[in-house]
């Protein structure tokens, strides 16, 4: 008689345990598969931020200006010496370059360059610390603002477009009270 007490003792046990560690099995199923809008999930950087990878770059991409003008590829000028705003001359009738264009400063790493907005090919990424020229913004189809920058890289100048949450205007202190502008002009 003991031992089928025993026996009974221990089924009992067993169906015990598996009942805990199946509703345990049961929670962790339910979590994973929890809505993405769960506080629990954490939001992935290129979900709210436009930055992305060296693997996405389609280097072969014009990047379009605002004066419409395509520009290929890397090159020797900032903003392939192209005017950084439609209709941008100095008064002598040269195109506007870094004359006109205001320095700014890359916020994220890998923030996407477009070669036009919102959604163009991702021509180049930027990081914070290389040096970056801004010409002109326009509003986005997509309810940002988009900056035309330049960005100096090992091989040379690359232009595009990058969503203004990825950079801002560098601010410089002078003596005397001189200020930087507060944002680039409308293209």
């Amino acid at each position: 008689m003991m031992l089928s007490q025993r026996v009974r003792l221990g089924i009992v046990g067993a169906v015990a345990a598996a009942t805990v560690v199946g509703s345990a099995g049961l929670a962790e199923a339910a979590t994973a598969h929890a809505p993405a809008t769960s506080p629990a999930a954490p939001a992935s950087p290129s979900a709210n931020r436009d930055v992305g990878v060296p693997s996405e770059i389609d280097s072969s991409a014009p990047a379009i200006a605002p004066d419409g003008t395509w520009i290929w590829g890397l090159t020797a000028l900032p903003f392939g010496g192209h005017p950084t705003r439609a209709k941008g001359t100095t008064q002598d009738g040269r195109a506007l370059t870094t004359q006109s264009s205001i320095e700014v400063d890359i916020l994220a790493s890998g923030a996407r360059l477009r070669s036009s907005v919102p959604s163009g090919s991702v021509i180049a990424l930027a990081y914070p610390g290389q040096t970056a020229w801004g010409g002109c913004q326009i509003p986005g189809s997509d309810g940002w603002v988009w900056g035309w920058l330049t960005v100096q890289t090992s091989a040379g100048w690359r232009s595009g477009w990058m969503r203004h949450d990825l950079w801002s205007i560098t601010q410089h202190t002078y003596p005397g009270g001189g200020s930087d502008p507060r944002s680039l002009p409308w293209c």
